[in-house]
């Protein structure tokens, strides 16, 4: 249920065993919390999994990394209280986790990431030294990509708000029994697991996407050129018929289309990140075209400080206020562009490439 583009999912549950901590990482839950628990730890894991479903969105286009993971996860743990961080060695040794070690200081903890290359780490706020937890696990997430879970005791507005400008992967409230620990842990990692994948995914539909454009304009251009030759012919020699001339200005059209459509984009664009055109049919779509602009509108998919990608929306024979809409979002976003079909040329949300006429896709689409 918390698949892309629907809704992040916290499970509240009184089971922790192995079998339903393990449904709840299949399910893709973006947080796990154990009952009984009282309204400052609800309030926490739902912020949480709310901030952390925008950053995977925003960063769906990004290139990610995937960590080579063993088959036990390992953990660096960064507490500065010497009990507080053997109680808790303790309770992820039971859990069956390896603690790849344990630090007190901001600094430490960026040096053993990097060294260590953990598979999560575990982060109280409040540290010694100048850096305190916040700040450490900020650049250990930018640098190492490892996801951190904070651990603190201090739950109000001020350090919350800290917290999640961070994006964290989870937050747990001190004190913490091994159950909430493990699950914790485990539906983090599986969600960056997914995470992962999904990314790589979308990556090579647009790759694939590329090829059939390849291959689709190829196509049009062979059979445009013989049905251009058959006119010049007819033309030539006083033979052409009523159906020539009716192929003939189409396919001079589709020719100029082709022509215009190998042009460089005007963003740019590297082979590993290439220029996207986001094309989004809609059709009668006035109660969800704006949310699904806004969302594409966040996706963080930028070469050189500039936008590589565009959006353009097909208003296919809408017969509500998608276009009024639509007129308002063209006002606010640069990138994004509108087709406006009506019938008898309306498809009704059905749109291929090979349709797109005005404005031309200048990306993979």
């Amino acid at each position: 249920m918390s698949s892309w583009m629907m809704v992040p999912v916290v499970f509240l549950t009184a089971y922790s065993d192995p079998e339903t901590i393990g449904r709840a990482r299949r399910a893709g839950a973006y947080g796990y919390l154990l009952k009984p628990y009282d309204d400052r730890k609800l309030r926490a894991a739902v912020e949480t999994a709310l901030r952390r479903y925008r950053a995977d969105v925003r960063d769906i286009l990004k290139v990610h990394e995937t960590a080579v993971r063993g088959p036990v996860p390992g953990v660096l743990i960064v507490e500065d209280e010497a009990i507080i961080a053997a109680d808790l060695k303790q309770k992820l040794e039971n859990a069956g986790f390896r603690v790849l070690g344990v630090h007190d200081t901001g600094e430490g903890a960026i040096a053993a990431a990097s060294e260590l290359e953990p598979d999560v780490v575990i982060m109280d706020v409040y540290i010694r030294g100048e850096m305190d937890g916040i700040k450490a696990a900020e650049r250990i997430q930018e640098r190492y990509g490892i996801p951190v879970i904070y651990l603190t005791a201090y739950s109000d507005d001020a350090t919350l708000s800290r917290i999640l400008e961070s994006e964290p992967y989870g937050y747990l409230l001190k004190p913490l029994n091994t159950e909430q620990l493990q699950a914790e842990i485990e539906v983090v990692l599986e969600n960056l697991r997914t995470t992962e994948d999904y990314s790589r995914r979308v990556r090579e539909v647009l790759v694939t996407k590329a090829e059939e454009m390849k291959i689709e304009k190829t196509g049009i251009f062979f059979v445009s050129s013989v049905i251009t030759a058959l006119a010049v012919y007819g033309f030539i020699t006083g033979s052409m018929t009523w159906l020539m001339y009716t192929l003939f200005i189409p396919t001079v059209y589709s020719l100029m289309h082709l022509a215009f459509s190998f042009g460089e984009p005007e963003k740019p664009s590297s082979s590993a990140m290439p220029m996207v055109s986001i094309i989004v049919p809609a059709n009668n779509e006035e109660n969800t075209i704006e949310g699904c602009v806004e969302t594409l509108s966040a996706l963080d998919y930028h070469v050189n400080g500039e936008r590589n990608y565009e959006i353009i929306v097909v208003n296919d024979g809408s017969t509500d206020r998608t276009g009024e809409i639509l007129e308002g979002l063209l006002r606010k976003h640069r990138h994004l562009k509108a087709v406006t079909r009506k019938a008898p040329f309306a498809f009704n949300g059905r749109v291929m490439p090979s349709m797109m006429v005005s404005p031309l896709p200048r990306g993979i689409l």
